[in-house]
């Protein structure tokens, strides 16, 4: 098979292409059906054509408001035939925030499908926009058009992806063709992604690793990918399938997998095929990578990366075969920047690394401190959609600002450490919370948990640590056991217990469509005593007899 090469200019010529070339070979399957290259380029013709007959013309933007699957695709490769800039937003958000989320991007059209279509219809409606069930277009479809070919250049826009938004409002990046092509080819060609490989994809293609990887990714790589709906119920499913085919590619965030070992039986289950399993999306935890390459007998295979919706995905990623590193810190290599991508880190610096020596097999020691982590590469997007002023802002000197901490080593490995805002402060020094969440995670009944700033009770003292933790379904104990469990492991890892521990009702972390930690979200509502008043706060350590009460 001819491989793609500098010489495609849109999405929809990669389509073409694979189309052509091997009309037969699988390119998706989800729910017991599969869906070939051909027969996929045949389906996006005639639903674009529908969709061309309700006005979506070159330019236009559509939001997508449809579940993960075989649908999503059809119709995110139709508005590409027609040059058109689909918006693929969550459609497991309540109605009228869905509604509002789409009609940020001022659509042409909304589609919707599945079992909250109707829902969504009526809240799209209510503010104004004209949604479709994506069910009624692929009906018109059956009647063929003939479609002009599409004028798309690599200027132009592809799509729009939201922002996680967890440090402010979520904003729509304008990605680019080129930005699009460049992150495929760079993942392309630093992973060695080809025709060999099989993806098993769960990320929700709203985010940018699931629509990257696993839906555009299986088209430019020229493998088949099967899709598994995202959820932490399918989890299991998702690694029986990536079993059954014999997968060699996965993708998660660092908690999917994480839950996984602790959900997941591996009884059964042969994963031995696995050659990449990126782990992105939020800060990396070396616990995480331990536990499930040892529990589902898969060494080496967990590859942490870090990317963001503004660099169209990928900025680094460790390779195949490079050995992990592990600062004094427990912080996690995610390697070095793909071809073609600079990254480098923006005064002013603080130290934040004291200790003499890895505390954690590997080496890697961050070199000069921590400070905003800068990007430019080709990925990097054209703005973000109706705002001026944060495209500013993100864009400077053409370099993109990203609003993360993270240091670099002496060979170039990127460290993460999170998101800027999020930063707590311990003796004067920046702590990130990944560290005080993992050490509560791992404690026996605890199901999730986020760490945020207080402000301090005297002037003077520093701000206290609060922890929320969020208790397993399976947990009979007192709370307050659980919380000076938490309390009792994080001094163990850290040297220091935190202000206070709260238990909260299941559910009540604020987290994005994406399942990040709003930790800024977190801290507003327990400042202004948001939490309490919903009843979300079960247990707090300063207040005990709130245990009482909520029992």
């Amino acid at each position: 098979m001819p491989a793609l090469g500098p010489e495609a200019r849109s999405l929809d010529e990669v389509l073409a292409h694979r189309a052509a070339h091997a009309p037969g070979s699988l390119a998706f399957a989800a729910d017991g059906e599969r869906l070939s290259y051909g027969g996929l380029r045949a389906e996006v013709e005639a639903l674009a054509g529908a969709a061309a007959r309700h006005g979506v013309g070159p330019g236009d933007r559509v939001a997508l408001l449809l579940p993960a699957g075989l649908g999503f695709v059809r119709a995110f490769f139709a508005l590409q035939r027609l040059g058109a800039v689909p918006c693929a937003l969550s459609p497991h958000l309540p109605a009228a925030t869905a509604a509002r989320s789409a009609a940020r991007v001022r659509p042409r059209l909304v589609l919707v499908a599945g079992p909250a279509a109707p829902g969504l219809a009526a809240a799209c409606g209510a503010a104004g926009l004209r949604a479709i069930d994506l069910a009624t277009l692929v009906e018109v479809s059956a009647a063929p058009a003939a479609l002009p070919p599409a004028a798309v250049g690599p200027d132009d826009p592809a799509f729009l992806q939201p922002t996680s938004g967890t440090s402010g409002e979520p904003r729509a990046a304008i990605i680019l063709q080129r930005n699009a092509l460049a992150s495929l080819a760079t993942a392309r060609d630093h992973l060695g992604f080809s025709p060999a490989d099989v993806l098993v994809g769960w990320v929700p293609p709203w985010h940018d690793l699931g629509l990257l990887r696993f839906v555009l990714g299986p088209v430019y790589f020229g493998a088949p990918c099967h899709l598994v709906a995202p959820a932490i119920r399918t989890l299991p499913l998702w690694l029986r399938t990536a079993s059954e085919v014999r997968a060699t590619v996965l993708g998660a965030p660092d908690f999917a997998y994480r839950l996984a070992t602790k959900l997941v039986d591996p009884g059964g289950l042969d994963l031995s095929a696995l050659r990449h399993a990126t782990n992105g999306g939020e800060p990396v935890r070396w616990s995480t990578i331990a536990a499930f390459e040892e529990r589902f007998g898969v060494p080496g295979v967990l590859r942490p990366g870090y990317g963001l919706a503004e660099a169209t995905l990928g900025v680094t990623c460790l390779k195949p075969g490079e050995p992990q590193r592990i600062d004094a810190r427990g912080n996690v290599s995610c390697g070095r920047p793909f071809p073609g991508v600079e990254v480098r880190i923006a005064p002013p610096v603080l130290e934040l690394f004291d200790d003499p020596a890895p505390a954690h097999p590997g080496t890697g020691k961050p070199a000069g401190g921590a400070g905003e982590i800068l990007v430019r590469g080709p990925g990097v997007f054209a703005g973000y959609f109706d705002a001026e002023e944060a495209s500013r802002e993100a864009l400077r000197d053409g370099w993109l600002h990203t609003g993360d901490l993270g240091a670099l080593d002496d060979d170039g490995h990127l460290f993460v450490f999170g998101r800027q805002r999020a930063m707590l402060k311990r003796g004067g020094l920046p702590l990130a919370p990944r560290e005080v969440e993992e050490a509560a995670e791992w404690v026996a009944g605890v199901r999730a948990a986020a760490a945020v700033g207080l402000p301090p009770a005297a002037a003077a003292a520093t701000e206290e640590i609060a922890v929320a933790l969020e208790a397993d379904a399976a947990w009979v104990g007192p709370l307050s056991h659980l919380a000076a469990a938490a309390a009792t492991a994080i001094e163990a890892a850290l040297g220091f217990a935190p202000e206070s521990i709260l238990v909260l009702a299941p559910q009540s972390i604020p987290r994005t469509a994406n399942g990040k930690v709003r930790h800024g979200a977190l801290r507003r509502d327990l400042i202004a005593g948001d939490l309490e008043r919903r009843g979300a706060i079960l247990f707090d350590s300063r207040r005990p007899l709130l245990e009482a009460f909520a029992r």
